[in-house]
C-alpha cells in the first residue's frame, strides 16, 4: 500500500453546508489514518475554530491554520511547530486602511490570541466581546500576531485587497469562502505564508514527497495547495478557477460527503 498525505480544506470542502463534519467523512478519515495515511487539515481558520474538528476525527498529524502561517499539534508540544508572525508595528500600520475604507472590524489573531479594535457582538465565527479588557491597539497588542483580519462588505473586498497589495506588498492577503455578504473578511499574513509552503513543510516532517500528496479544496486560497500536491482534487461545488486547475474533481459536493466518498474509492477503504 502506498501511504498518502491527505490535505483537507475545511469550509466548502470537508465540512458540509452547516459547517459540520458528517458521520461519513469522520469515519472515512479515521479509517484512512488507521490504514497508515496522514490526514492533515489545512485551513484559513484560526486554531480556536478548527481544533474541534481535529479532535472530532482524532487526528495525530500537524494542523495547518491561518492559510499556512501556523503549523502545530493542538494541546501538546511538537518540536516542529512553526508560526510566521507579523511585526507589531506592521499589524498596527494596517489600521491606517480604516481611514479610507469602510472596515467594520479588525482583529489581530495568533495561537490562542484574538484582539479586536473595538467591542462587538454577533460577528460570524467570533465569540462576542461586548466589553474586552484589551483591544487591538498600541497598548493592547503586546505580542506579534499571526494574522490581521479585516471585515468589510463583500462589494468592497476587491478594493481592500488592492489597497493591501499596494501599501503592504510584503504581505499576503487572502479571503476564504465562509465569510461573505456584510461580513466578508480579508486575512493578512506574512508574505511567505501559504497552504502549499505549509504542506511542503509538513511533508518534510512526516516523510512525504509531493507525489504522495492528495489535496482537496474549493476556493481561491486552496489554489496553490492543489497545484503543489501530486493530486489536486477540486470539490464539485468549487469555484470555476479551482475546477479549471485541479487534477480531478469529486463526483459529490461537500453537502454530499464528497471528500469521504472520493477517498473511499481512491484508497479502497
Amino acid at each position: 500500500m502506498t501511504p498518502y498525505l491527505i490535505a483537507l480544506d475545511l469550509d466548502g470542502t470537508t465540512l458540509n453546508q452547516d459547517g459540520q463534519l458528517s458521520p461519513r467523512n469522520i469515519n472515512v478519515l479515521r479509517a484512512a489514518q488507521e490504514a497508515g495515511h496522514a490526514v492533515v487539515i489545512a485551513t484559513g481558520r484560526p486554531d480556536a475554530i478548527s481544533e474541534n474538528f481535529y479532535e472530532q476525527i482524532g487526528l495525530t498529524s500537524p494542523l495547518i491554520n491561518f492559510n499556512g502561517a501556523l503549523i502545530h499539534k493542538p494541546h501538546q508540544y511538537w518540536p516542529g511547530e512553526r508560526a510566521l508572525t507579523l511585526p507589531v508595528t506592521t499589524a498596527l500600520a494596517l489600521q491606517q486602511l480604516k481611514t479610507t475604507l469602510p472596515i467594520s472590524l479588525m482583529v489581530a489573531e495568533g495561537k490562542q490570541l484574538l484582539l479586536a479594535d473595538h467591542p462587538y457582538t454577533d460577528m460570524p465565527f467570533l465569540a462576542d466581546q461586548p466589553a474586552p479588557t484589551q483591544l487591538f491597539d498600541a497598548q493592547g497588542l503586546t505580542q506579534a500576531p499571526i494574522s490581521v483580519t479585516m471585515f468589510i462588505d463583500e462589494a468592497q473586498l476587491p478594493v481592500l485587497t488592492d489597497a493591501v497589495a499596494t501599501d503592504f506588498p510584503q504581505l499576503e492577503a487572502k479571503t476564504w469562502g465562509a465569510w461573505s455578504g456584510e461580513y466578508a473578511a480579508l486575512e493578512v499574513t506574512a508574505g511567505n505564508a501559504s497552504k502549499s509552503n505549509a504542506l511542503a513543510y509538513v511533508g518534510q516532517q512526516l516523510g512525504f514527497e509531493p507525489a504522495q500528496m492528495v489535496a482537496f479544496g474549493d476556493d481561491l486560497n486552496d489554489a496553490d495547495m492543489l497545484k503543489f500536491a501530486g493530486r489536486g482534487v477540486a470539490m464539485a461545488n468549487a469555484k470555476p478557477e479551482i475546477l479549471a486547475l485541479a487534477d480531478d474533481v469529486t463526483t459529490e459536493t461537500n453537502a454530499e460527503d464528497g471528500v469521504g466518498r472520493y477517498l473511499e474509492r481512491f484508497l479502497k477503504l
